[in-house]
């Protein structure tokens, strides 16, 4: 089986980056965003791990979105991105998805990155590798 794993974020497209919430990010733009969301899915498939990206919005219809995805596919691992995790304001999104997720898929693995790419290790740590039976203890 290849672990199948869903990357979430903030649409880079819905971030006002001239906000307060997003000035402990500095340097942070929609294009870097984008180019490194698009290169954290690249990096995952070319190490063997079945990828879906779903950017969001900051609540409208996110929970929705994701509850769609993930009824629709059984995900292994679920990486939310930094954007939803650290932001203060963005607390009960983030809350609203870790439950959502915890409900609807118990035996799936939370994934946090420790930089703003995600990398095949941030998923190792949980799964052997792309083709692993399961997460681990």
């Amino acid at each position: 089986m290849t672990i199948k794993v869903l990357q979430t974020g903030l649409d880079p497209d819905k971030i006002d980056f001239a906000s307060p919430a997003f000035a402990s990010f500095p340097g942070l733009t929609r294009e870097g965003l984008r180019k490194a969301n698009d290169d954290n899915v690249a990096g995952l498939r070319a190490a063997g791990f079945d990828v879906d990206n779903i950017l969001i919005d900051f609540g409208e219809t996110a929970v929705g979105v994701i509850a769609e995805a993930i009824d629709r596919t059984p995900y292994d691992a679920v990486l939310i991105g930094a954007g939803v995790r650290l932001v203060p304001s963005n607390t009960v999104l983030f809350e609203a998805l870790v439950n959502l997720v915890h409900a609807r898929l118990p035996k799936a693995r939370f994934v946090f990155n420790y930089e703003p790419r995600s990398t095949p290790d941030d998923i190792r740590r949980w799964f052997d590798g792309p083709e692993a039976a399961g997460p681990r203890a």
